[in-house]
Formats: structure tokens, sequence, C-alpha cells
């Protein structure tokens, strides 16, 4: 778990459609919440992601998928934030995995 007093490289957030998604990027790891298809807000236990991937969710939000051995957290952003969020999770996760479909 990164420092408290450590800022994120990267903070991106979006409440959508009664949603809330929020990923935050640190030099060495990666913090995420997500309430998108779940009860409440979630953690991704980011510590457990086997792959991740952004794919398209609809005219206004990207879908970042995480992938852990039992179970995909899905994370919506604006899809302004598509491109940054890329390159933040490259650099921190390494190469996405191959799209879903």
């Amino acid at each position: 778990m990164p420092d408290p007093s450590v800022s994120p490289t990267l903070d991106l957030q979006l409440t959508w459609r009664g949603t809330f998604g929020r990923i935050r990027v640190y030099e060495d790891t990666v913090r995420a919440e997500t309430s998108f298809e779940r009860d409440a807000l979630t953690r991704v236990p980011t510590d457990q992601v086997t792959g991740w991937r952004i794919e398209p969710c609809d005219f206004d939000a990207v879908c970042v998928e995480f992938v852990c051995e039992d179970e995909t957290f899905r994370v919506l952003l604006d899809t302004g934030d598509e491109r940054v969020a890329r390159l933040g999770l490259e650099r921190a996760l390494g190469a996405p995995l191959p799209p879903a479909s």
C-alpha cells in the first residue's frame, strides 16, 4: 500500500449514471475502487490482478477491467481519460491483455 503522504502520479475518477469509479496510479502500484456492477463501493484487490484492459462501455464512458483469478472488476472512466489511463496503467502494470471479444 502506498505511503498516504505520497500523491499519486495519476488520479482519475468518474461518477456515471449512479456509479463511481476511481483509479490512482503511484510510481510502483495502482489503487482502484468501483461501484459499477457492485452492491457498494468496492476496492479492487490490485495485488491480485493478473491483467488489465480498457474496453468501450458506452459513447461517454470506457471500462477499465482488472482481471483477477476468480473475478473481474470494472472501473468506469470518461472517454477523454482513456489515453492517459492506458499510459499510466501500462507504466505501472505492464502491457494490457488483448480485447475480451
